[in-house]
């Protein structure tokens, strides 16, 4: 007989997965079980949110759905924050849960929460498993995850279902979707449209954020001269140390490249998903929406809507292109953004961290960077050179990100060097991960930047001119705390320190750089 625990696994792993991340409790462990049967390894961490992370991470680097796991009541509770992060930021997870058994579901009230219920404003779909529906559910919830745009699904397990006998369901090949053709009538307007602006600009989203972007984009824009701004969930899509490459809106400093875009009388919206703004969208230039999926949410109104695949729509446009911005005029707001977002300060800044990190690493390597104001950072200073290789929290903006998200890509990416850029206050939240990663043997560079502080809600105080209460903590000794996990730890307060430490990291284990720095580097204005 083949149990429903075990079809779920092989189901899972046909589909390309082979790891599952969570926390379990004993209604899972016939699930975990059936899992290991079909050859997939189940991950512990140490918190429920994050193998929610860990899997986005994963997915997202991979194309590959990610899968975590937990169990009823709190472990479904917990797990609750990782999946908003996967919904908001689009990524294909399957969430698994336990649940209490059909027959007793009526009767009892220990732990017993309607979980469909509580999933469904934060999965694109929500199904209990059962003996008879086990194959199709996993089916079509790897089909649902993966349909434009990504997001997670929810499936219920009743601790009881695992262990019982799947009905034998012969497999269904997935229908696949075709992508839309590109009309030809949306392009002609397109480039009538771009033909008659005289200050057009590029605004890259994560839609776009794929390596067969990178040549049509980048030969795009090099044909009309067009100034190129990225969003952070599209970072390195376009290569950020390019000429026609300006900035990172909603990064620091992002006040100045929005004047950039109000004083634009076109802008061309490739691959943007409106969940990527953290502000309202005022610019008053004709816009043209370029994407695999309608402009339906009508976040900025849309003149012209090209529903097709993006390299495509690219290649077509760049057609009859001429340079439309000076070579002088785009150098000199880049050099001036560049430095305006990395003030001089007496003491060690995160943007100089940033730079001797980027130095220490190759093109190809990862990173991801927690929420907060070392979000901010990190999105407009860390130069990026490839799609897919800056993660971030971004949709929804959860503080914890940073460390989950590295040891997913590490696991998925064992031959490339992983770094995470986090703040003092999000690395406590997920700090027991360190375990996680030194179980695992995963090197990966943790870069902490320490001001004591949720810096960027005490600004927030102190520009509404309160007292700052309850954005400040204790400092930890990040010594003893690496001590403890059994890891190296490097504390500096210079960028030279912080250059050695990041080119000698560990072979087998996570890195820690405990870098103090001055937080008014933070604050432009």
């Amino acid at each position: 007989m083949t149990s429903v625990a075990r079809l779920v696994g092989e189901r899972l792993r046909a589909a390309g997965v082979r790891y599952v991340f969570g926390h379990p409790g004993g209604e899972v462990v016939d699930l975990i079980e059936g899992f290991r049967q079909a050859g997939l390894e189940f991950v512990l961490t140490r918190h429920e949110t994050s193998a929610g992370f860990i899997a986005e991470a994963m997915a997202t680097s991979t194309g590959v759905p990610g899968v975590c796991l937990a169990t009823l009541g709190p472990g479904a509770t917990n797990l609750v924050t990782g999946i908003a992060h996967c919904y908001l930021d689009r990524a294909p997870v399957l969430a698994f849960t336990g649940q209490l058994p059909a027959d007793r579901y009526e009767i009892t009230t220990h732990q017993k929460l309607d979980l469909r219920a509580l999933y469904a404003p934060i999965t694109k779909w929500q199904a209990r498993l059962t003996a008879r529906n086990a194959a199709n559910v996993v089916d079509r919830a790897l089909r649902v995850a993966l349909a434009p745009r990504k997001g997670p699904v929810y499936i219920e397990v009743p601790s009881d279902v695992p262990r019982q006998e799947a009905s034998d369901v012969a497999r269904q090949p997935a229908p696949v979707e075709p992508e839309p053709a590109l009309d030809p009538g949306s392009e002609r307007e397109a480039a009538a449209l771009l033909r008659a602006s005289a200050r057009p600009i590029v605004i890259v989203g994560m839609d776009a954020n794929e390596p067969r972007v990178v040549a049509p984009l980048g030969a795009f824009a090099e044909a009309w001269r067009l100034p190129v701004l990225d969003l952070p969930k599209a970072k390195g899509v376009f290569r950020e140390d390019h000429p026609l490459f300006l900035g990172t809106l909603e990064g620091l400093g992002t006040a100045k490249l929005f004047e950039l875009v109000n004083g634009a009388d076109l802008v061309l919206m490739v691959g943007v998903d409106p969940v990527e703004f953290d502000r309202d969208w005022t610019a008053k230039a004709k816009v043209v929406h370029i994407g695999a999926v309608p402009n339906d949410d009508r976040y900025y109104p849309s003149d012209v809507e090209i529903v097709s695949p993006v390299p495509d729509t690219l290649e077509q446009l760049r057609s009859g292109a001429e340079p439309k911005w000076s070579e002088q005029e785009l150098a000199s707001f880049r050099d001036d953004f560049r430095t305006y977002v990395a003030p001089a300060r007496d003491g060690l800044t995160p943007q100089q961290v940033l730079a001797e990190l980027r130095a220490a690493l190759p093109e190809d390597a990862l990173v991801t960077c927690d929420v907060g104001y070392n979000k901010a950072v990190s999105a407009q200073c860390w130069t990026a050179l490839g799609p897919r290789t800056f993660f971030v929290s971004n949709g929804l903006s959860s503080m914890g990100y940073g460390l989950p998200a590295a040891i997913g890509l590490k696991l998925a990416h064992p031959d490339r060097q992983i770094a995470c850029v986090l703040g003092d206050g999000g690395f406590a939240m997920t700090m027991a991960e360190l375990e996680t990663a030194v179980r695992l043997k995963l090197a990966i560079t943790v870069v902490l930047l320490v001001d004591d502080a949720l810096s960027q809600i005490r600004a927030g105080q102190e520009r509404k001119k309160f007292p700052v209460t309850g954005t400040t903590f204790g400092n930890l000794d990040y010594g003893e705390v690496a001590q403890g996990f059994g890891i190296t730890a490097w504390d500096v307060r210079a960028p030279e320190p912080c250059r050695d430490a990041l080119r000698n990291p560990s072979a087998d284990r996570p890195s820690l750089l405990v870098a103090h720095i001055d937080p008014s580097a933070y604050r432009l204005d």
